[in-house]
């Protein structure tokens, strides 16, 4: 439970001193360039924060690094990956160095500072529950991808249970289709075995591989053997699952 404690004091910390001397230049700043601010500012002085605190052993791999560092914002970036942990953003933000976004639950839109950040950032909050407005959540996703803002989408739809991959929703993947862009496949492990849904506790000094797979340039894609896209990703996300409990 110290390691829980800690880190729930660090992201306390950071928010506060973020939202005091962090804040008000970056609501100065133009609506192009604030969202970039903001996401450089919870990357730096949050996430890399929490990931510290919490002993994480951070390891990130590339399938093709040189296809990576030509990735272009503009180009409408949608990262695609699986769902283990609440410490999933920080990891995927602190690992990649892509200005990230994200399509989160409804309800976190009343959590406090992280609301704020979340909308700073332009980030969007999806309603599961009306489906009405979690179309309009996703066109407005569309547009903010298609300015230059790279956005993550868990398709799963939820953290695992058990710590194996679930099923990827076909309906996650309308935000990269509609954006007709670049869709970044990166797997996640090892966050289930520093904190599970199962508990708040967190495990310290484990280790998290990030694999960032080779991108999927839409436009160019042609579907084979019947498989839809949600399928095709979610096996490029899912052979790169190999740590264990360690």
């Amino acid at each position: 439970m110290l390691t829980l404690i800690k880190v729930t004091f660090v992201a306390l910390l950071n928010f506060a001193y973020i939202t005091i001397f962090k804040a008000g230049k970056i609501k100065k700043m133009s609506s192009e360039k604030a969202p970039l601010e903001a996401r450089k500012v919870l990357r730096e002085q949050l996430c890399i924060s929490l990931i510290k605190a919490a002993k994480i052993d951070l390891e990130v791999t590339y399938l093709d690094e040189k296809a990576y560092r030509k990735l272009k914002r503009e180009d409408g970036v949608v990262v695609v990956a699986n769902h283990e942990s609440n410490l999933d953003i920080p990891v995927l933000v602190a690992a990649l160095d892509l200005p990230l976004g994200f399509v989160a639950k409804k309800e976190m839109e009343s959590w406090p500072f992280y609301s704020m950040w979340m909308k700073m950032s332009k980030c969007i909050f999806l309603d599961r529950s009306n489906p009405r407005e979690g179309i309009k959540s996703i066109k407005k996703a569309v547009d903010i991808v298609k300015q230059g803002y790279p956005t993550v989408i868990f398709p799963e739809g939820e953290r695992t249970l058990t710590g194996k991959m679930g099923t990827f929703k076909k309906g996650s993947f309308k935000l990269a289709t509609e954006t007709n862009g670049i869709i970044l496949p990166v797997t996640i492990d090892g966050t289930f075995f520093v904190q599970s849904r199962k508990s708040i506790k967190i495990n310290p000094n484990k280790k998290v591989r990030v694999t960032v797979g080779k991108p999927i340039d839409l436009k160019k894609m042609y579907l084979e053997n019947g498989k839809n896209l949600s399928e095709i990703v979610q096996e490029l996300v899912g052979n790169e699952k190999i740590v264990k409990n360690n």
